[in-house]
C-alpha cells in the first residue's frame, strides 16, 4: 500500500511546483524544501492506491513514485523509480536495472549524507535507462553521469527525440559505454553531458573516441555542475539552451605554447610500437609507429599473407600490444594456424601437419600469453557496409584496445560498387583510405594494409591508398626462377618512408617450406627450402 494518496502538487512554501505530496493521514510533505506540513485539511482525498513494487530491502517499506529533486512523477513512473519515506523523510530510492538488480540511494535524515548500495548482480550493469528506449529509436542518445541526471534531462527535454541514459559514474563511463557500444552506436548522434568538473572532463575525453567523431556532440555546462542542479534551481531553459548549442566534440590536439612543444618532444619516442622482424627493414624504417598507415603492396601470390603473419607474430611475442586482424581472403583458422607455425617452426596450416586441434589451441594460448584479449579477429564482413567496416576498426582500437590493426586486403572493399565502374570503385577506395588515415591519427594506432597492384605496379583501384600512407613497402618474388631457393626469396623495396626518406631496396626474407614461415637471412638464420 502506498503511503501517499495525492502527489505532484504545488508546495505551500512556494518553492516547488510539483513536489508536494499528501499521505494517508492527510499530512503533507514537500520533497523540494524537505518541509513537513501538519494536519489534513478538510475535503482532501485519502483513498490509498495500490502500486507494484519489487522488494528492495527487508524492512517492509512501501515504495511509490514520489517526485523529488524537481523530477516529476511522470518521469519517476517512466523510469520505474520508486522511493520510500520513513518518519516523514525520504528514506530510500531504488533505480532498477532489468535483469541485474537495484542501485539504491539511502537518504540519511541525520547527517544528510548520500549513501549508495546495490542489490543483485551489479558488477558491470552498463547504461541505466537503456531498457526504456529501443536501439536507434530516437535521433539522439544523451549520456549523462548518474541516474538522477538522466531523469532530470528527460524531464527537461520531454517531447524531443532524445533517449536519456546514464553511466554509473565518471570513473566507469568508458567501461559502461564500451559494454553498450552497439546500443549507443545505433543512434544517429551521441550527446555527452557529464559533470562540469575534472572527472567529468576526463570521462568525456575517454568516451568520445569510442565513436565516430562526426556523430559525437559535447553538451557543455557552465552555470551549474549537472542537469539535476539545473532542474532543482528551475533553470530548465538554461539547460535546453546548452543542449541546443552542443557542438561536435573536439579533442585537445592543438598545441602552440613552448611548454606544449617541449612535452611533445619528450613524448616523441613513445610512438614506436615495435620493430620489424627483418633486420634490414628495421634499420631503414626503425619500426611501426602510432598514427601510421603502412601499406604492403604486391601482385597476387607473391607472399603478402606470409609477410603479414610474420608481423603479427612479432607483435605478439615482442610487445604487450593487442592486435586486430581482418583477413578477407583467408579464414580465421588459417590465420591462427599461421601464427602457430611461427611458434612451433612447423607448418601447422598443412592438412598433414600431424597437429591436433588441441595442440594448435594450446600453442596459440602460449603465443598470446594466456590472454584471450590479445588478438581481435574480424569474423564477418559486409563489403557494401563502408561505415560498418570503419566502425569495427574503431571498436577494435577502442574497446578491444588494439594498437596495431592488420587489414588484408583493401581492394575487396571496392567490389561492393553496384555498377562496377572503375571511377566508382576509385572514389570508394579514395574515401575509405582517407578515413582509415584519419582514424589512425585520431586513435594513435598503426594500421597495416595490404593492397594488390595492377600490371604497372600501382595499387589496384585507387592511387590514394599509397598517397595517404606514411610508409609503403613493395614485395616482389621471382616465382618462375630456375632454382627453388630463388623462388622462395621475398624482396623488400621501400617506396615511401615515414622517417628519413630511406627508400629503395631493403633486404629480403626467405620462405621456409618445412616450417611455413618467413626467415631473415641477414640475422644468420639457417633455413630449409
Amino acid at each position: 500500500m502506498s503511503r501517499w494518496t495525492n502527489t505532484d502538487l504545488p508546495c505551500p512554501c512556494g518553492e516547488g511546483k510539483s513536489s508536494y505530496a499528501i499521505d494517508v493521514e492527510g499530512n503533507g510533505f514537500c520533497f523540494k524544501c524537505s518541509k513537513f506540513f501538519g494536519d489534513k485539511t478538510e475535503g482532501e482525498e485519502t483513498e490509498v492506491e495500490e502500486v507494484k513494487t519489487e522488494e528492495l530491502d527487508s524492512e517492509g517499506l512501501d515504495y511509490d513514485y514520489i517526485p523529488h529533486r524537481g523530477i516529476s512523477k511522470y518521469t519517476m513512473e517512466f523510469f520505474d523509480v520508486k522511493t520510500a519515506v520513513k518518519d516523514n523523510e525520504l528514506y530510500q530510492t531504488g533505480f532498477y536495472y532489468p535483469g541485474k538488480g537495484y542501485k539504491i540511494r539511502s537518504h540519511n535524515p541525520v547527517d544528510k549524507k548520500r549513501k549508495w548500495f546495490t542489490k543483485g548482480d551489479m558488477g558491470s550493469p552498463g547504461l541505466y535507462g537503456k531498457d526504456k528506449f529501443d536501439p536507434g529509436s530516437k535521433d539522439i542518445i544523451l549520456i549523462t553521469e548518474g541516474m538522477y541526471d538522466g531523469l532530470s534531462s528527460f524531464d527537461m527535454l520531454r517531447g524531443r527525440s532524445v533517449a536519456c541514459v546514464t553511466v554509473a559514474s565518471a570513473s566507469t563511463a568508458k567501461r559502461d559505454c564500451s559494454l553498450d557500444w552497439d546500443y549507443i552506436n545505433s543512434f544517429k548522434r551521441v550527446y555527452l553531458c557529464f559533470d562540469s568538473d575534472e572527472a567529468g572532463r576526463i570521462a568525456t575525453k575517454e568516451v568520445a573516441p569510442l565513436f565516430d567523431y562526426n556523430k559525437v556532440y559535447h553538451v557543455r555546462l557552465h552555470k551549474y555542475k549537472d542537469p539535476t542542479e539545473y532542474l532543482e534551481k528551475n533553470e530548465q531553459k538554461e539547460f535546453t539552451d546548452a543542449f541546443d548549442n552542443a557542438r561536435r566534440f573536439a579533442p585537445d590536439n592543438i598545441i602552440s605554447s613552448f611548454a606544449e612543444v617541449a612535452l611533445a618532444l619528450e613524448e616523441s619516442d613513445e610512438g614506436l610500437l615495435m620493430d620489424y622482424p627483418f633486420g634490414d627493414l628495421s634499420s631503414s624504417l626503425y619500426g611501426l609507429f602510432e598514427s601510421e598507415v603502412l601499406v604492403i603492396k604486391a601482385p597476387e601470390g607473391v607472399g603478402k599473407s606470409s609477410f603479414f603473419r610474420s608481423l603479427q607474430y612479432h607483435a605478439l611475442t615482442t610487445t604487450a600490444h593487442n592486435i586486430g586482424i581482418i583477413h578477407l581472403e583467408e579464414d580465421n583458422a588459417t590465420t591462427i594456424k599461421g601464427l602457430v607455425s611461427y611458434e612451433l617452426k612447423q607448418n601447422a596450416i598443412l592438412p598433414d601437419s600431424g597437429l591436433t586441434k588441441e595442440q594448435i589451441l594450446e600453442t596459440y594460448k602460449k603465443i598470446v600469453d594466456q590472454d584471450e584479449s590479445r588478438v581481435n579477429l574480424y569474423t564477418s564482413f559486409d563489403i557494401d557496409d563502408e561505415q560498418g567496416f570503419l566502425d569495427n576498426l574503431r571498436f577494435m582500437a577502442t574497446v578491444g584496445k588494439c594498437k596495431i590493426l592488420f587489414f588484408d586486403h583493401i581492394s575487396w572493399l571496392a567490389t561492393g560498387v553496384l555498377n562496377g565502374k572503375d571511377d566508382d570503385e576509385r572514389k570508394k577506395l579514395d574515401r575509405i583510405s582517407q578515413k582509415v588515415k584519419l582514424l589512425a591519427k585520431e586513435l594513435k594506432i598503426c594500421i597495416v594494409v595490404i593492397s594488390h597492384v595492377n600490371d604497372l605496379g600501382q595499387t589496384r583501384g585507387s592511387r590514394n591508398i599509397t598517397k595517404v600512407a606514411d610508409t609503403v613497402i613493395a614485395l616482389s618474388r621471382n616465382i618462375t626462377a630456375e632454382t627453388e631457393e630463388e623462388r622462395n626469396m621475398l624482396y623488400f623495396t621501400i617506396e615511401k618512408a615515414r622517417l628519413a626518406s630511406r627508400t629503395g631496396p631493403s633486404g629480403k626474407a626467405v620462405y621456409n617450406r618445412a616450417s611455413g614461415i618467413l626467415e631473415d637471412p641477414s640475422r644468420g638464420i639457417e633455413f630449409n627450402v
